[in-house]
């Protein structure tokens, strides 16, 4: 029932030809939604998936303007040649919304890769400039070629795939209701100006929405790499001691990602510049990024964000061995945020470079009892420990430790050698 014959334009008969059809239509739409289900699934895409099959009224409704429309098309005539036909491919319909631009472009190339696909649409692509309406990708694939459903010869069955945005999606739910299904006037031109403006905000919502994502994620990347640097300095230059039967050889840590204490307010003004700093403290121009994280500080941000800023700019100290700086800035940022778990941490591996052990244990004592699995500082103390000649806590804080991350193999080198020390 996706062609239809203008000349067999019925109501009664396709009313009946639909409910003969319906039950048919459902099972196909069923098996590829649980495919689509299963492709979607195996991914790390957030969407929400929603099917339907057309009601009749809506099917016969469409079938009518598309003839009306065929009736008024000045091509009329080549359009013959196909016995006058209207194609409906939205008869079985799948709706597909996620919350970013990106993750629907990743759908579409999924749905590329494992169906055949008819024809795509991108929905407001031939607005101009200041024209803003209903925006969102079709794509129609083809569920089985020529077929025969209820009695009846199909061409071929279709299903429209819509690929929308949440904010797109509630455009559109909304431009139903109001305009889809509206008789509009020439005194309603106020309300459609009003409706554009809407649609216009929606639409750069869903930009700034995506920009933040990116940000996010290259901030996240930026501050992954810096945390590896941290730790490959703290491995050369406090390396762990061997163990007379090592049983793994070391391997890199897995890291943890970023604690929620780095979260950075987007503030406008500020963020490029911290991109732009953590860029350079991790290709290991420290001078450049203590001078901007200097920069950020002299905006007078607010204390929360002034205190990350002394922990990346104290980090950056740590990076070029200008410990007693890197002391005065983590001590700033926990005078700051006494919650700061990464403040005391970093102020603990600073104070062990500093050949200043008690001080070292208290800072690893207090991010210990503000998160107890948080898993540097728990090692780092235990290795404090293991410095001080306590081999019995050193051993109980490297098990901890493991139970956190039973596969770090530093950790078990480690706690081997603690096994060989409590021996003796």
């Amino acid at each position: 029932m996706n062609r239809i014959a203008v000349k067999d334009i019925s109501r009664t008969v396709l009313e009946e030809r639909y409910a003969k059809a319906a039950p048919v239509y459902e099972e196909y739409l069923k098996a590829f939604s649980s495919e689509v289900l299963a492709l979607l699934g195996a991914t790390d895409i957030r969407f929400t998936l929603k099917q339907r099959l057309k009601h009749f009224d809506s099917f016969f409704g469409k079938i009518l303007r598309k003839a009306k429309e065929l009736s008024s098309k000045p091509d009329r005539h080549a359009e013959l040649e196909r016995d006058n036909s209207v194609l409906i491919t939205d008869l079985i319909g799948m709706r597909i919304i996620c919350p970013f631009g990106e993750d629907t472009t990743r759908v579409e190339d999924l749905i590329r890769s494992r169906f055949e696909l008819v024809e795509r649409e991108r929905k407001g692509e031939d607005y101009s400039p200041r024209e803003f309406g209903y925006e969102a990708v079709h794509l129609v694939v083809k569920l089985a070629g020529k077929t025969e459903v209820a009695g009846c010869p199909q061409e071929e069955l279709l299903c429209e795939i819509q690929l929308r945005t949440i904010l797109q999606d509630a455009w559109a739910e909304v431009e139903h209701e109001l305009l889809y299904k509206a008789e509009f006037t020439p005194f309603d031109e106020p309300i459609r100006r009003r409706l554009a403006a809407v649609n216009a905000n929606l639409s750069l919502i869903d930009t700034i929405f995506q920009e933040i994502r990116d940000y996010q994620r290259r901030l996240q990347e930026e501050l992954r790499k810096r945390r590896e640097t941290v730790v490959q300095k703290i491995e050369m230059e406090l390396p762990l001691p061997e163990a007379r039967n090592a049983r793994v050889p070391e391997t890199p840590a897995r890291g943890d990602g970023p604690s929620p204490d780095f979260a950075v307010s987007l503030v406008e003004t500020n963020d490029s510049l911290l991109l732009e700093a953590l860029s350079a403290h991790n290709g290991g121009c420290y001078a450049e990024a203590i001078a901007i994280y200097s920069r950020l500080l002299m905006r007078r941000p607010k204390s929360s964000l002034k205190a990350i800023i002394h922990i990346h700019r104290g980090m950056a100290f740590f990076g070029s061995s200008r410990y007693q700086e890197a002391l005065e800035d983590f001590t700033s940022a926990v005078q700051l945020d006494k919650k700061n778990v990464r403040a005391y941490y970093y102020r603990g591996v600073v104070y062990r470079f500093m050949q200043d052990p008690r001080r070292a244990l208290a800072d690893l004592d207090r991010c210990a009892a503000l998160d107890p699995y948080q898993f540097d500082a728990v090692f780092a103390r235990a290795q404090v420990y293991f410095s001080l000649g306590d081999y019995i806590m050193a051993y109980e804080d490297s098990s901890r430790a493991l139970a956190i991350r039973p596969d770090d193999q530093r950790v078990c080198r480690f706690l081997d050698v603690v096994k060989d020390r409590m021996q003796f």
